[in-house]
């Protein structure tokens, strides 16, 4: 197993959260107003509140994953909750971090680790929670026409995108939906999981 690429010196490298909003060409609006209103439940920030080994979060991600604008904010809320330092690593400039997901055979983002004092992994979450899953393959399942646009070999890129927007639009406003039901307390629960504060693991 390859070592962890990040260590003290190349984690001032990475961005604050704030400079990764800054640098946000897609979501930017979006991801400020959930930044500004997501919070978690009184008794999930006491939880947190009792971990002692994590003190650091290192998130790989792109400002265009959907994924990353539903949760990144949850994220961030755990990290402050329980006073972990968080920075962002933009997935296509941080090549050795990719490689090392890549050699653990996870290659979906956003993908946090926690990291101890000495900069080595503790955990790993992945992309979404499990319920998030479901959640999207019920939804593709209702909307088979995305797929056979992204499929469509007489299509650009640009078609394609272009083609799907709105329905892509919807679907960003429906997961929101989501996670103010569901998944962001589930999102909590399987990181508290993967810290050793739940009964068992998940996703690492």
């Amino acid at each position: 197993m390859s070592a962890f690429p990040i260590n003290c010196s190349n984690w001032q490298q990475a961005l604050t959260v704030e400079q990764f909003l800054d640098s946000m060409a897609q979501h930017q609006d979006a991801m400020r107003r959930r930044m500004a209103t997501v919070q978690l439940r009184a008794d999930e920030i006491e939880r947190l509140r009792s971990l002692e080994t994590p003190r650091y979060l290192a998130v790989m991600t792109e400002d265009w994953c959907s994924d990353c604008l539903m949760v990144l904010p949850v994220l961030v809320r755990i990290a402050q909750a329980a006073a972990v330092d968080v920075r962002i690593f933009v997935r296509r400039e941080w090549h050795s971090l990719r490689a090392y997901y890549t050699g653990q055979d996870i290659p979906s983002i956003p993908v946090a680790t926690f990291l101890d004092e000495d900069f080595q992994p503790l955990a790993t979450w992945i992309e979404r929670p499990r319920a998030g899953h479901e959640r999207l393959a019920a939804w593709k399942t209702a909307h088979p026409e995305v797929e056979l646009t992204r499929k469509r070999a007489d299509l650009s890129a640009e078609e394609k995108r272009e083609r799907l927007k709105d329905i892509l639009d919807q679907l960003l406003v429906e997961m929101e939906q989501w996670y103010a039901e569901e998944l962001q307390s589930e999102t909590v629960r399987e990181v508290t999981e993967v810290l050793g504060l739940g009964e068992s693991q998940s996703r690492v």
